[in-house]
């Protein structure tokens, strides 16, 4: 299975993967816009996940 990566709305130049974004970043606050990144909001509204 491939890594989702996905593209930082606030820091454009920058892309992660997605389990990176949402375990260290997200969990962890290092940046506190990830938080309710719209990112993960669109996909996971679009996709059924929560």
């Amino acid at each position: 299975m491939a890594k989702a990566i996905v593209k930082c709305p606030k820091d454009p130049k920058m892309q992660y993967y997605r389990e990176v974004c949402k375990e260290i970043f997200r969990k962890g606050n290092i940046r506190n816009w990830c938080k309710h990144c719209e990112v993960f909001g669109d996909k996971e509204k679009s996709s059924g996940k929560a």
